[in-house]
């Protein structure tokens, strides 16, 4: 018998064979990989047995098949991702269904006296033929994860910003939300993309309470979402509204973002709430009152040039001095009778009198949040 013949009769004994191997491979794939428990044996043996044939015919080519024409492979890889099984398993699953076949031609090659050379190119052509599927596999399950993930991340966005928008979502459930729980709104810029991902973990995990999950999101540069407790600080500045029910939560978003700009034009850092800000997020909410105090006690200075700064600074050092003459003349490294010269001059140019709690409120709020041209939501 010629060296094709004895081939072809190998391929035949292997055709004959193939429900034996396809009960064969079920069986050690149950055996050895526990996530496949959850998979039907209808289902498993119709993998099965497709993969045998797939590797058949490539035996009968003498040709590794190409990864992109695995069709089976792919259908195989959507059906167990969808079951839960991870994608090393569904290897290992193809690689059993390999094994079971390669073993069963050699034996054949042996016993039937198929000629060396060709029992190692059909050799060759199995092995090819399982890269080939586990290329395929990891390359659908990449992008099925990505697309999974994708969808994921979307439906997450649409919760948090129907959420944040004061609206009804229909699906608290899935979002992770208990809506009889009160839940704070949370708002962080991140510089750079690459290192968002990190900061939304972060504010996630630690806005998150036992049973009671936060959920954040990274949208346009901004991590945004709603937290059940005070996260930590990621060195970034993060706004934080206050803890409110559900349907209050638009009003929480819009304190969440005050206070974030607040924070951003000032330089402060961490977690920045009504606790922190105090009376500053209530000065930004009013911007008509915030003008008249800017017009009347630092705008009357412009005019004077580098003395006009010199003055704002004596004040600025005098007011956080606790209004101490000495600690601001020592904070500016000059005379006290210069600081004196200098509060003198401004209330002089500015109408202002230090000694009128009403004009020191507003003198305060004017040279604390600077010009509010400049300070946009």
């Amino acid at each position: 018998m010629g060296r094709v013949s004895v081939l072809d009769a190998v391929l035949a004994a292997l055709q004959k064979s193939l429900d034996d191997l396809t009960e064969a491979t079920c069986a050690r794939i149950y055996r050895e990989l526990d996530a496949y428990a959850r998979i039907q044996p209808e289902s498993l043996a119709s993998a099965s047995a497709r993969n045998l044939r797939t590797a058949l015919l490539a035996l009968r080519d003498s040709e590794v098949p190409d990864p992109g024409s695995l069709d089976g492979a792919a259908q195989t890889a959507r059906e167990r991702y969808t079951a839960g099984v991870p994608v090393v398993d569904i290897v290992r699953g193809f690689r059993i269904s390999i094994a079971l076949i390669h073993e069963r031609f050699v034996d054949l090659a042996v016993s039937m006296g198929l000629g060396v050379e060709i029992t190692v190119k059909g050799s060759r052509v199995l092995w090819g033929v399982g890269d080939a599927f586990t290329t395929r596999i990891i390359t659908e399950y990449q992008a099925i994860a990505l697309d999974t993930a994708l969808r994921d991340a979307q439906h997450r966005a649409a919760a948090v910003r129907t959420l944040l928008a004061g609206e009804p979502y229909d699906d608290l459930t899935l979002a992770g939300i208990d809506p009889s729980s009160r839940y704070a709104a949370v708002r962080c810029d991140v510089p750079h993309s690459h290192g968002a991902e990190r900061v939304r973990k972060l504010l996630e995990s630690s806005g998150s309470r036992a049973n009671l999950p936060a959920l954040v999101v990274f949208d346009g540069g901004t991590c945004l979402g709603v937290v059940a407790t005070r996260p930590a600080d990621p060195r970034l500045a993060v706004g934080l509204g206050p803890f409110v029910a559900l349907d209050d939560l638009a009003r929480s978003d819009r304190i969440a973002k005050q206070a974030l700009r607040l924070a951003q034009r000032q330089g402060r850092r961490g977690i920045q709430s009504i606790e922190e800000l105090g009376w500053r997020l209530a000065a930004v909410s009013r911007p008509d009152v915030w003008r008249l105090y800017w017009e009347r006690f630092v705008a009357p200075l412009a005019q004077e040039g580098v003395f006009g700064d010199e003055i704002l600074a004596a004040v600025r050092a005098w007011l956080t001095g606790t209004q101490s003459v000495a600690k601001a003349a020592k904070a500016l490294t000059v005379h006290v009778n210069t600081v004196r010269y200098r509060l003198r001059r401004f209330e002089e140019l500015c109408g202002a009198d230090l000694a009128d709690p009403d004009d020191l409120v507003g003198v305060w709020w004017a040279l604390e949040l600077g010009n509010p041209d400049t300070f946009t939501l």
